[in-house]
């Protein structure tokens, strides 16, 4: 996780938040004990002991020089005040709390002992997965150097009350919802990125990272979700996906989307939809329009950023879309063609070191796991253009390099940009996808097929 987190040697870590503290200071412990490091844990509110046997527990008051002999170049100390009559019912027993420190005697503390690392809890979740601050909350000392706020993915589609969240009534406040909603990743990232919620008593010199906890394999794509809201919202540095107890699992780290080498998915979605004699977009299926589903397998995949290039009923095909993290961008020369809307996309590109991967808004069988895919193989490769291949077809959804980006604004008519097919210099590859996930619908019957394939037999998103 250091690197995940960009943590250097003398960095002063507090951690806020819910869904694995105690978790995350162990590997970070774990990591720094790896890299022959000093460490101290502590606190500012109450915790459990921790249970790692390499880490000298000194409870109560101790003199400057027991405590600075106590601290070898590569031992880990876990400092606490004094112990509590306070037990917790844990799956090993009992077990009893401790007290940690003022603020101000953490720094009094970090100064004195300049360990390599510490690692300070500073508010409490009640072993929930996700919470909100009280107005005393969080007891953050001033020379931390980097605050990492987490929330444990868990939590979604779970209710807004006291059985699953600490503090509802303040989480409900700041999300602007009543107690009861469901939780989803928008509510996630509101409270997470509000001044008086994850934010809250970040010191002005500090970094902050927000850590999503228990981000495993079915959670990741909502999780995605979050890490986009909360950069569109430049309410952190970036954003860390992990999953703490399972370590097949790599964590995912989300920079700035505005930095070099972001991936922008495209969904096209601008067409008038001549055959179908409608706005096909709109036709729901499934539960949702048409057009969702290729944007809910981008806003699930690895990608950056996610846009919509709009035309037809410009108006109609956002609201459709409503409440989803993505940036429209309207395309005024929809009616000539795909290519105008390849080239609206690659406009708001910001071309050195970025790509786009382009999906088609009337194909909804793509799962996100494809577009991973696609996503993968081009930052292993650098092939300047990745295609889908189902048997004997490539074609969409295609990634494309900001290599490419002069051929593509090159197009015109009502093509796009598989017509580059061949011709493109630094590498083309191909990743394979059933040939069932590439079906679009163009027509009447497609759809009506489509719709009781959705009832029965669709493919997994």
């Amino acid at each position: 996780m250091f690197a995940e987190l960009g943590i250097v040697r003398g960095e002063r870590i507090a951690l806020v938040g819910a869904g694995g503290k105690t978790g995350l200071a162990e590997r970070l412990i774990e990591e720094a004990r790896a890299c022959g490091w000093s460490a101290v844990f502590t606190t500012t509110t109450r915790i459990l002991p921790p249970e790692r046997r390499d880490l000298r527990l000194i409870v109560g008051p101790e003199d400057e020089a027991s405590l600075e002999d106590a601290l070898r170049p590569d031992s880990v100390l876990c400092v606490a005040s004094r112990w509590l009559p306070e037990w917790d019912n844990t799956p090993g027993g009992p077990r009893q709390k401790l007290a940690g420190f003022t603020p101000e005697q953490v720094d009094r503390l970090a100064d004195l002992l300049q360990a390599d690392l510490l690692v300070v809890e500073a508010d409490g979740s009640r072993h929930l997965p996700f919470k909100a601050p009280a107005a005393h909350e969080p007891r953050i000392p001033p020379s931390t150097t980097l605050v990492l706020v987490l929330a444990g993915l868990s939590v979604l589609g779970r209710p807004l009350n006291a059985d699953t969240v600490h503090r509802p009534e303040r989480i409900a406040a700041l999300a602007c919802v009543p107690l009861g909603s469901t939780i989803d990743p928008a509510r996630v990232a509101r409270v997470l990125a509000h001044p008086e919620g994850g934010r809250k008593g970040v010191p002005p010199d500090a970094r902050a990272i927000a850590v999503l906890t228990q981000a495993d394999a079915d959670r990741r794509p909502a999780g995605r979700e979050i890490a986009r809201r909360l950069l569109r919202a430049r309410a952190f540095s970036r954003v860390v996906l992990v999953d703490l107890e399972d370590k097949r699992f790599p964590p995912e780290v989300w920079p700035d989307p505005s930095a070099s080498g972001a991936v922008h998915a495209v969904v096209l979605a601008a067409g008038g939809s001549l055959r179908m004699g409608q706005n096909k977009l709109l036709l729901p299926l499934g539960g949702k329009p048409l057009v969702a589903h290729a944007v809910d397998a981008a806003l699930g995949s690895l990608a950056d950023e996610v846009w919509v290039v709009l035309g037809s009923e410009p108006h109609r095909v956002r609201a459709a879309l409503a409440g989803r993290p993505v940036r429209f961008l309207y395309n005024r020369s929809w009616r000539e063609g795909l290519a105008s809307s390849i080239r609206r996309a690659l406009a708001a590109a910001p071309g050195h070191g970025a790509a786009v991967l382009f999906l088609a808004g009337d194909m909804p069988w793509i799962p996100p796991r494809h577009l991973d895919r696609l996503i993968d193989h081009y930052r292993a490769t650098g092939a300047v253009a990745v295609w889908s291949q189902a048997g004997e077809v490539r074609g969409v959804p295609a990634l494309f390099d900001a290599r490419a980006f002069p051929a593509l604004r090159e197009l015109r008519g009502d093509i796009g940009g598989r017509a580059l097919l061949g011709r493109l210099q630094g590498g083309e590859a191909e990743v394979a996808v059933p040939p069932e996930s590439l079906s679009d619908i163009d027509v009447l019957p497609e759809y009506e097929r489509a719709t009781q394939w959705t009832e029965v037999c669709a493919p997994e998103q």
